[in-house]
């Protein structure tokens, strides 16, 4: 049976995802290159991000700069391309099953101060990474339950991880920015390594040359870099790329249009003025929302026959057209994009208002929900759509931490939440891991969810070699969450990625991979 191993702070650790999403979603972070525009020729690629970056050190980020800071200067072990296959990072091959894995390392890895990067420098990475002190909210993603045990090979350039319980999930986990590479220039300082770039430090293919706070970051290429990920589209990589810190997407989207900026991310109306004129705009889901319960006694969601109600007292395409309408209706915690996700929607409970009205008349519901998506929009249509069926529904719109202290972490009164989820991961595990498990403060089941059948069967995903075996497991652990409504799908809430005239990125996993910006041309 898997466990998810307690988290010293549930909120820190899972909160991460919405802090993400929140960054996001309120004012649309951007990246864009301006080609020419310091005197050279596809020299420079200029992009945005709404909020500053709350660390410097890849295993502790949480938000959305942190992720891109992350991901520019520490390469990982692996990437994932547009289509979410496992392909090569700093390992040039691999050897992986649920009990762990073998990498052999390229050949001809260095430091940023040019020293060799050797597997035993690898392995201490990784072990700062997993240890629980370090306090990554990454590190359950990659190695799943228990302490991992790293060792390296020099001589064969080869790291070898091993799992203390099966995780299907390890690659993946591994392909994420929290398990960035940090060469032991930055190992040496940890805290010098959160405050601000080390020099020597980083393994990706750009340095971080000039920071100021708040306001812009600057990074420049390093020359030959040997590990560039293969799906980033034609053209040049920028010789410098330039973070301006923006905090409104209409604004970001202005600069776009004036040549202030080649790339941003949009949420909102703006996105509609460049389906013409030269720009490529790409759109991906960005958030899963559903609805989770609080089951603890004395709670209305502790009664399957009120959770049935409010799954039937929800539209999923109402709730959609509340972002626009463009997401998809999900079937399962999570999208169609996501490996083994539900396409069936005969596991979801159908809507109907007439059926729920007779259990949910009279009943108190305390909704809390985040208004850090589209302000909180979607936790109204929840209220309305229950208050409509007949339950006395208050609702409490509040800012991320809030939510986070009062939800995550269970210090509030709360009876029902909307999660904003931003999948990083791309996978089911992501959101599973909020649903199973010991619940707050020891661990990460922030509604105290209790089926075993759900539990077992993501055991059983997690503990399979092959993919089908895998998507059985996942099956039957759907199907046991949603048989109960133990959460209620909803939609996804998606973003437009436009990169300007002479610019092209890839977009992985519904997020811009900024070390595959590149100047057309």
């Amino acid at each position: 049976m898997i466990r998810p191993r307690p988290a010293a702070s549930a909120a820190v650790a899972v909160s991460a995802v919405l802090t993400l999403a929140a960054c996001t979603t309120s004012a649309g972070p951007g990246a864009g290159p301006t080609s020419g525009r310091d005197g050279t020729a596809g020299a420079v690629f200029r992009f945005a991000a709404t909020s500053d970056a709350n660390t410097f050190d890849p295993a502790k980020g949480t938000a959305a700069t942190d992720y891109s800071l992350a991901r520019l200067q520490y390469a990982t072990l692996v990437n994932r391309d547009t289509g979410n296959k496992i392909i090569p990072g700093l390992a040039e091959t691999w050897d992986a099953t649920p009990a762990g894995a073998t990498f052999t390392l390229r050949k001809g890895l260095s430091c940023t101060d040019g020293k060799p990067l050797t597997a035993s420098a690898v392995a201490g990475s990784l072990r700062r990474f997993a240890d629980p002190k370090t306090g990554s909210s990454g590190v359950v993603f990659a190695f799943g339950p228990g302490a991992p045990t790293i060792t390296a090979d020099d001589q064969a350039g080869t790291v070898t991880v091993t799992l203390a319980q099966p995780w299907s999930d390890l690659l993946v986990g591994l392909s994420l920015t929290n398990a960035g590479i940090v060469c032991p220039a930055g190992l040496a300082d940890p805290q010098a390594l959160a405050r601000g770039p080390v020099a020597g430090a980083g393994t990706g293919p750009y340095v971080l040359a000039d920071v100021q706070r708040g306001r812009s970051y600057t990074f420049t290429l390093r020359e030959g870099y040997p590990a560039f990920p293969s799906y980033a589209p034609q053209g040049t990589p920028p010789a410098q790329l330039k973070l301006s810190v923006l905090a409104n997407e209409s604004t970001a989207a202005n600069q776009l249009s004036t040549g202030g900026l080649d790339y941003v991310a949009l949420t909102g109306p703006d996105a509609a003025r460049f389906a013409q004129g030269g720009y490529t705009l790409k759109t991906a889901p960005l958030l899963r929302m559903f609805v989770v319960f609080n089951q603890r006694e004395g709670h209305p969601g502790a009664d399957p026959k009120i959770r049935k109600a409010v799954a039937q007292a929800l539209d999923l395409q109402a709730f959609n057209k509340v972002f626009g309408g463009k997401g998809e209706a999900m079937k399962s915690w999570s999208d169609s994009t996501s490996e083994c996700a539900s396409t069936d929607a005969a596991l979801v409970t159908a809507t109907d208002p007439a059926a729920a009205k007779q259990v949910l008349a009279g009943v108190k519901i305390r909704l809390t929900g985040t208004n850090g998506v589209a302000n909180g929009s979607g936790n109204a249509y929840v209220q309305e759509a229950l208050r409509a069926a007949g339950a006395d529904v208050t609702l409490r719109n509040v800012d991320n931490a809030t939510w986070a202290s009062d939800v995550l972490a269970d210090k509030g009164e709360w009876d029902l939440t909307v999660m904003a989820h931003l999948n990083f991961a791309g996978t089911l595990t992501s959101g599973a891991l909020l649903l199973t498990g010991p619940p707050p403060p020891r661990g990460r089941n922030f509604g105290d969810l209790r089926n075993d059948a759900f539990t077992a069967g993501m055991g059983k995903a997690m503990a399979a070699a092959d993919p089908a075996a895998k998507c059985a497991g996942w099956a039957e652990a759907q199907q046991a969450l949603l048989g109960r409504n133990d959460v209620v799908p909803l939609a996804t809430v998606p973003v437009a990625f436009v990169y300007g005239k002479n610019a092209d990125g890839a977009v992985v996993n519904g997020t811009p991979d900024p070390t595959t910006f590149r100047i057309k041309g």
